[in-house]
């Protein structure tokens, strides 16, 4: 599961004044529940909510997605069956 990678977010969102869970969702137009989900990595970002942070702090995509370690040559064969 790719989550996001909050400390690029929030050294982002301290740069431009929004030092709080709650500023980030108003910039970003989203709960703020959302945000602190996020940021924790227990939710998977929405490809729409990547697209506001990147829009809201200037953060390419890349920079904003860690994905999980790939799966095993097993875990992928199976999955191809």
């Amino acid at each position: 599961m790719p989550t996001l990678h909050g400390k690029t977010v929030t050294d982002r969102a301290e740069q431009a004044g929004d030092t709080t869970h709650a500023k980030i969702a108003q910039r970003i137009k989203v709960p703020q529940s959302t945000v602190s989900r996020l940021l924790a990595g227990t939710s998977e970002p929405s490809v729409r909510t990547l697209l506001r942070i990147k829009a809201a702090y200037g953060i390419p995509l890349d920079d904003l997605v860690v994905e999980d370690a790939p799966a095993s040559a097993e875990t992928g064969a199976e999955a191809a069956r």
